[in-house]
């Protein structure tokens, strides 16, 4: 729903705005790095680690970290993560010192924080701890007066990105953007407005240029049919149907649940560390 978009621009509005804004995706973090990525190690700490390396709080020092995700953190991180937010000190793995950073802390989710805490899954007292000033993003359908504004930022950002001209929507086109319901939120629009860039010829943008607009497709409820080919044996095809069926299925999840890959693994059934290594294994990132 954009979170990633509003925290950094409050970021960038904030007296931190020359410091650095740090995105993590704490749903993509497997929970055995999580402590290593937020405070890095020191050389020696463990196989393969020759020399020192900062973690993201170091990074995002006098800046804004963003924690997305922020349900899926095991308890174990929580913990690590709440004595920071308490005291602005962290330890690096393999560390003997102290450390200190000054950083400010925005933490995002779809989940229920609420329930997620009732179930004993997220701490109480890291809940209070982040629940300062909470702000409630809705989805895109439910606030279609930002989508001419949000199109135009997309445009203006990968225009310089890509070297391509700046392009502008008639009306009959932002009507057909305003009436859309946009399952995706602003991930999909982010996604029309580069693929905009990139085929259009024009500079004005016409309803019929847009992009096919509709909504994803149901789940997959059935794999697709095995290859015809005489000369494949079952296991073959069965191994191929049944990759080509999880992927979908992961694509599918991720994309209703707006790349939360905490609540896509909870609604298929999945333990996130399955889930997780499912979507490696398919070379899928969110």
């Amino acid at each position: 729903m954009g979170k990633e978009l509003y925290a950094r621009r409050i970021h960038e509005l904030s007296t931190r705005a020359r410091a650095s804004f740090i995105p993590v995706n704490c749903g993509a973090l497997p929970p055995e790095l999580f402590e290593n990525e937020l405070f890095g190690h020191a050389g020696g700490a463990f196989t393969g680690a020759r020399t020192r390396a900062v973690g993201l709080v170091a990074e995002a020092h006098q800046g804004t970290l963003f924690l997305d995700e922020i349900d899926s953190l095991p308890l174990a991180g929580q913990v690590k993560l709440l004595r920071f937010i308490q005291q602005k000190e962290y330890r690096p793995l393999g560390d003997t010192r102290l450390h200190r950073s000054d950083v400010r802390i925005i933490a995002a989710t779809n989940a229920d924080l609420v329930a997620e805490v009732k179930k004993g899954r997220f701490r109480f007292d890291l809940f209070f701890r982040l629940r300062v000033l909470p702000i409630w993003v809705p989805p895109l359908k439910e606030r279609r007066e930002d989508i001419p504004l949000l199109l135009q930022h997309f445009i203006h950002r990968y225009a310089s990105e890509y070297g391509k001209a700046l392009l502008t929507f008639s009306e009959a086109a932002l009507q057909r953007l305003w009436e859309y319901d946009w399952p995706g939120n602003i991930r999909e629009l982010e996604n029309c407005a580069r693929y905009l860039l990139c085929t259009h010829g024009g500079s004005v943008v016409e309803a019929e240029d847009l992009p096919t607009l509709q909504d994803f497709a149901p789940e997959p409820s059935a794999p697709p049919p095995p290859s015809s080919s005489p000369h494949e044996t079952f296991q073959a095809a069965k191994r191929r149907v049944v990759s080509a069926f999880e992927r979908q299925y992961l694509e599918a999840s991720l994309r209703a649940h707006d790349g939360n890959i905490a609540a896509a693994a909870r609604a298929s059934g999945k333990h996130r560390r399955a889930f997780f290594e499912l979507m490696r294994r398919h070379g899928l990132t969110r």
